[in-house]
């Protein structure tokens, strides 16, 4: 459970009568253990088999429990935990559960549910307990198996008297479910203390997407309970609880061999998206009651219907790597990964078999699907190269001072700051055309960031606009950035759905990115930068794919292999007032600057901004009606019309 030490939960037994117990006792031999399984796919309820027993927060209110229409006609089971608000009763996050209290599980075991709900706005876990014993508030020992929607991410934890241990994890941000998509959760363990928790698509139902596997000996040998959980995250809170829905709920002991081989990650994952333009191709291959064998030979790869050879697979036989666990270990068995060399279609499907022999002579193999996903700009978004004659961005930046208190390092604090009206209060704010994102905090405050010119840098966000002509194909770009940034193009430069680009995906990037274009073209692209405090960088470059080198975007000095920048104002006109507006493609655009020297500066100019400027459109047809389309408000003060061409005056607010 992330970033807490809470209490799990506290006893309220509501075990109802219903059906009789799913329970299947398999005699194998005079020596060998009687095998219990569970199973429910909550169709009769309400009410539920008469061995559920649900766990709460009595003093918060008794969480829900409800049964809505599964995927299939029949019935799910959803549990809901209401917030615990300031928490008076010190009783830590909201959650709730419920576990099966005909069977305990010891050492080999496996259990499974669909998951096909929960609420992806909410900082929550849901899915497993195992081993559970000594349920009571403060009391309750043993394991919860979860997917965090807050996290992205599976853990898999023990808990000890309700306060909760990570044993594995995956990794921040390595899991986004797609609320359209049900998923499978399945956790096992053919030792006692080797534990495997999978995610499946249910689309997919045989092939693993991930897994976290954590080796964790605290309840070796000790009896205890399975069942489903729901736990929320961002504490205390008075607005999230924990939700989730499930269903087709199974656990078992598997007898002794049934536990073989098994793959435990894919990907690209199944019924997913490779969102690399050239993705890796990577299985893992646990050892359990089987493993694998040192054989080149007993491993092979299918890509599309061709056996791939065997030389082109990485296959490494030390095992399957999870750093992100208790013991920080691999685990016994072998990873295979294949490089793509081909530029797939973008939205194209593709399909993977692996085919592998255990050391039992068994041939095992997994076929899943895929399709590809990579950052690839549209056609239709783009205007014609010469459409526009202005080079440079369109470069607005605000600063908050905050009582001289440092906001959220992220985008979308700056955001709230560059939203017209601003969600947060500006002290200070510039609007420039710059010709290159180029800044490089060497003094306090920065001295070549637009607009920037008194106190120092912290709280700003920047936001800069153009359109940058591409070729099509593919392409390469190079950022570095202190604090976070982003790079987004859409159908428009205000498109709330614009493709990203690239994100930060920490405090601090220097790393490149590759992105496919369809046809050449001006393609409207949006920047946002910001920074807290401290450093304060951001550099935008263009990588020449044949020998590497960078190119700083639309550098005036017009270099061989630059990216050039086009400023964002277009001249669209109508033979109707009511439109439709199509760009003038041959207008020439004139701007006309003002020198920005800001509050605290004296004479010193810290950038330049477009105050207005002229179009110049040849005349056509006997009528026509012209408006202005650029980043901020436009207004025509004038038009003159010649023996050939309208010119067209504007002032920029």
């Amino acid at each position: 459970m992330k970033k807490s030490a809470s209490k799990l939960l506290s006893s309220l037994t509501l075990a109802r009568a219903g059906l009789a117990p799913a329970m299947i006792i398999i005699v194998l031999g005079a020596t060998a253990p009687w095998l219990a399984a569970q199973s429910d796919d909550f169709n009769s309820a309400p009410p539920l088999n008469a061995y559920w027993q649900m766990y709460a927060l009595p003093a918060y209110g008794t969480p829900t429990y409800s049964y809505p229409a599964d995927d299939t006609g029949g019935k799910a089971f959803r549990i809901f935990a209401p917030p615990t608000g300031t928490d008076a009763y010190g009783m830590g996050n909201a959650r709730a559960g419920a576990f099966r209290g005909d069977v305990q599980y010891t050492g080999r075991f496996s259990m499974g549910a669909d998951l096909l709900a929960w609420n992806a706005a909410w900082k929550q876990e849901a899915g497993f307990l195992f081993y559970l014993h000594n349920p009571g508030l403060g009391t309750s020992d043993g394991y919860t198996a979860t997917y965090s929607s807050g996290y992205r991410q599976l853990y898999i934890s023990s808990v000890a008297g309700e306060v909760s241990t990570i044993v594995a994890e995956l990794g921040v941000g390595a899991i986004t479910l797609d609320p359209t998509h049900g998923y499978r959760l399945v956790a096992s363990s053919h030792d006692g203390f080797t534990f495997v928790f999978q995610l499946f698509d249910k689309s997919q139902p045989n092939n693993p997407w991930a897994s976290a596997i954590g080796w964790d000996t605290t309840y070796t040998g000790i009896a205890g309970y399975s069942g489903l959980f729901v736990f929320e995250q961002d504490y205390p809170s008075t607005t999230e609880g924990a939700d989730a829905t499930f269903d087709n709920y199974v656990a078992a002991v598997p007898a002794a061999g049934a536990m073989p081989i098994t793959v435990t990650d894919l990907f690209p994952p199944p019924a997913g998206k490779a969102t690399d333009i050239y993705p890796t191709v990577t299985v893992g291959i646990m050892n359990r009651d089987t493993g694998v064998t040192s054989d080149p030979t007993s491993i092979a790869l299918c890509m599309d219907g061709v056996w791939l050879p065997n030389d082109s697979l990485g296959i490494d036989w030390s095992g399957v790597h999870k750093p992100k666990n208790a013991g920080t270990r691999d685990f016994a068995g072998a990873t295979v990964t294949y490089p793509v060399t081909n530029l797939f279609a973008w939205g194209s499907k593709h399909t993977n078999i692996i085919a592998f022999k255990d050391d039992a002579n068994t041939w095992r193999t997994n076929t899943w699907t895929w399709t590809t996903a990579y950052p690839h700009l549209f056609a239709s978004n783009s205007l014609p190269i010469g459409s526009l004659s202005v080079r440079g961005f369109d470069t607005r930046m605000v600063q908050s001072y905050n009582g001289g208190t440092n906001l959220a390092n992220s985008l979308a604090r700056a955001l709230q700051q560059l939203a017209i009206p601003p969600q947060i209060s500006i002290d200070q704010k510039a609007t420039s055309i710059v010709q290159v994102l180029d800044w490089n905090k060497v003094s306090d405050p920065p001295n070549n960031v637009a607009g920037l010119c008194a106190g120092n840098s912290n709280n700003i966000a920047v936001q800069s606009l153009a359109y940058l002509e591409l070729t099509a194909g593919l392409h390469r770009f190079h950022i570095n950035s202190d604090d976070r940034a982003g790079l987004y193009s859409g159908a428009n430069l205000a498109d709330t759905n614009a493709l990203v680009l690239w994100e930060n995906p920490g405090d601090t990037a220097n790393t490149t990115f590759d992105f496919v274009v369809e046809a050449d073209g001006l393609y409207p692209v949006r920047c946002i930068w910001e920074e807290t405090a401290g450093g304060a960088v951001l550099h935008l470059y263009s990588v020449d794919l044949n020998d590497l080198s960078e190119v700083l975007i639309n550098d005036p000095s017009d270099p061989a292999g630059v990216v050039k920048a086009w400023y964002p104002i277009a001249c669209k006109s109508s033979s109707s007032v009511t439109g439709p507006y199509t760009l003038a493609a041959t207008a020439v655009n004139t701007v006309n600057t003002a020198d920005i020297v800001g509050s605290g500066c004296g004479p010193t100019v810290v950038g330049s901004m477009v105050t207005g400027g002229t179009f110049t459109v040849p005349i056509s047809g006997t009528a026509r009606f012209y408006y202005l389309d650029g980043p901020r408000k436009t207004k025509i003060t004038k038009i003159s019309k010649g023996a050939s061409d309208v010119v067209i005056t504007y002032q920029v607010q």
